[in-house]
């Protein structure tokens, strides 16, 4: 694999100076934000301090009115309503999000949760029966159900109602509920595209909260609740999500809801110095690890309880069940990759894996986990009794949904976006199938799956780093997808001292400019580096993150070594 650094196009350095005096802020801030399309005081300004009042009046979401309308009919008329969600974080949080706020109202909803292996992702027929038993009127689903043309004809023979709040990509028409909002909708208008299921959930709320004359806070009652769940899903933190995940992450410092104070316990996170880092990498797959293990119903009434006894056994619970899935996960990965070597997949454009019977709660992740080793699209599939389960995650190049809906005739379903998606296919097919996407793969490829690509920020000296400037980095957070922590490029820097390495995998060395000194550290770079740079008199380039690192009580600035390579004049 070819690293390739990708560095930011020059800029007005007059410009750059001329606000950074004006927002007092260092250059170094200003470079970042020029390079992220932040172009004036204005944007700058905004984007360094997000208001709630930037959130976007939710009526102007297509089918908002009709959304809003139908479910506050279904309050009044005392109708049963039932909260269909999804078994990841996304869903979980939206459910519990809705099932509160509509008791809030008067409402005494029930939700369902699809068990993954029995019931499959989305609104299912077996939903719509366990609906029918309870006597329901009105079904609300929640990141989901974009796709449901025949479970929503099925629930209409049942005399159910059903209303879309969704966020994943739309096929060529939506399915004829009684009401739909999803901003990707075809020609929707809503100013900003990129919301989570949560978020949309969230709008729902705030457009019914201004019909019902909700005596709550929408902000203070549910931020909590998107925050999570937006981060966990992995969608862009800026614009709405930005104002979000900014607040939401200072709201759960303070929060007052038992599940999320002990998932924060149990997970050995301090509260005070909670991140998108910690919510994306730490509580969510906890979250996530009952869906994918078991059934998701018990991390809904973690976050709906009021009973802190219930939410520290629910928390201990996903806490378990995370450290099994962590052990799925690592067998399965180990299998794949053994199959990946040794018949050279890693070679075709797309890796297309399938075996019976691996576990379905886990193949995301390995195909997560696959990516970031090969950086190559891929998909599992597991198979049982003739039914292959597909999750895919794809590279920035390669639109997995577009490529999944060009063969659409060889599966039973499929359904997601861009970079993750998941299919239904009949044994017999997956060979043709295969051979399909890699054709299709062959056909758009430029290359750009043999090339990592590390996007830099800004190039600066070592003399530029300080306690200051440290912080300075701290106010582009939350950090995420389409908003990552910088990347730093100092050039010709010199090795002092002899490089160590942690727990036989991390190196670390002391990099030198001038006289300014920093301690760095790459993680999971160790051996194979350690006689490649210890050669004498040489200067290297080094992309890097700038952190804080605690040390004997006090905090210390270290570099996060990203790639180095040796210096072109070295």
């Amino acid at each position: 694999m070819i690293n390739k650094w990708i560095v930011a196009d020059s800029l007005d350095m007059k410009e750059v100076e001329r606000i950074s005096k004006i927002l007092k802020l260092p250059a170094p801030i200003i470079k970042i934000l020029f390079t992220r399309n932040l172009k004036n005081e204005k944007e700058i300004s905004e984007f360094l301090n997000p208001s709630i009042d930037k959130l976007h009046d939710p009526f102007l979401m297509s089918g908002m009115a009709q959304t809003a309308e139908r479910i506050v009919k279904a309050i009044d008329s005392n109708e049963k309503i039932m909260i269909f969600g999804d078994y990841d974080a996304d869903g979980i949080t939206s459910t519990a999000m809705l099932y509160k706020f509509l008791h809030a109202l008067g409402s005494s909803p029930i939700y369902f949760i699809p068990n993954r292996v029995e019931d499959g992702y989305g609104l299912s027929l077996s939903g719509i029966d366990f609906a029918t038993m309870n006597k329901v009127d009105l079904i609300i689903t929640v990141d989901c159900g974009i796709t449901a043309f025949q479970e929503i004809e099925y629930a209409k023979t049942k005399g159910i109602d059903v209303v879309i709040t969704d966020h994943h990509e739309v096929m060529n028409s939506i399915p004829p509920a009684v009401a739909v909002i999803n901003p990707n909708r075809e020609n929707e208008t809503y100013p900003f595209k990129f919301l989570a299921g949560c978020g949309v959930v969230f709008k729902l709320i705030q457009a019914i909260a201004t019909m019902k004359k909700y005596e709550g806070d929408v902000i203070e009652d549910f931020i909590d609740f998107v925050t999570l769940g937006t981060v966990a899903d992995v969608v862009p933190l800026l614009g709405e999500n930005r104002v979000i995940s900014h607040y939401g992450m200072k709201h759960i410092v303070k929060t007052s809801n038992p599940g999320i104070k002990k998932l924060i316990e149990v997970s050995g996170v301090d509260k005070n110095k909670i991140t998108a880092f910690h919510i994306g990498f730490i509580l969510a797959p906890r979250i996530n690890a009952m869906g994918r293990m078991s059934n998701a119903t018990n991390a809904v009434k973690l976050l709906i309880t009021d009973n802190e006894r219930t939410a520290e056994d629910i928390a201990n619970e996903l806490d378990s069940k995370n450290r099994m899935r962590q052990e799925v996960d690592q067998d399965v990965f180990e299998e794949a990759v053994g199959m990946i070597e040794n018949q050279n997949l890693q070679l075709n454009s797309v890796i297309i894996l399938a075996k019976e019977n691996w576990h379905e709660g886990v193949i995301g992740i390995v195909a997560s986990r696959i990516v970031e080793k090969y950086n190559k699209p891929t998909i599992m599939i597991s198979i049982s009794e003739g039914i292959g389960k597909g999750s895919g995650r794809s590279i920035p190049s390669f639109h997995l949904y577009d490529a999944l809906k060009s063969v659409e005739g060889m599966l039973i379903s499929f359904g997601g976006h861009r970079l993750a998606a998941g299919i239904t296919i009949k044994k017999e097919n997956i060979e043709v199938f295969k051979q399909a996407i890699q054709r299709l793969a062959i056909q758009t490829s430029n290359g750009e799956s043999e090339i990592r690509k590390i996007d830099i920020d800004c190039e600066i000296s070592l003399d530029d780093i300080d306690y200051e400037l440290e912080k300075m980095i701290d106010l582009l957070s939350p950090f995420g997808f389409m908003n990552s922590k910088p990347v730093f490029l100092s050039k010709r820097l010199s090795i002092v001292g002899y490089p160590s390495l942690l727990k036989e995998k991390h190196l670390r060395i002391c990099l030198k400019e001038n006289t300014k000194t920093f301690e760095s550290i790459w993680f999971n770079n160790g051996k194979d580096l350690l006689k490649d740079i210890a050669m004498p008199n040489k200067r290297f380039d080094v992309a890097y993150h700038i952190t804080k690192n605690e040390y004997a009580g006090r905090n210390v600035i270290q570099l996060q070594i990203i790639d180095m390579k040796v210096s072109d004049d070295a």
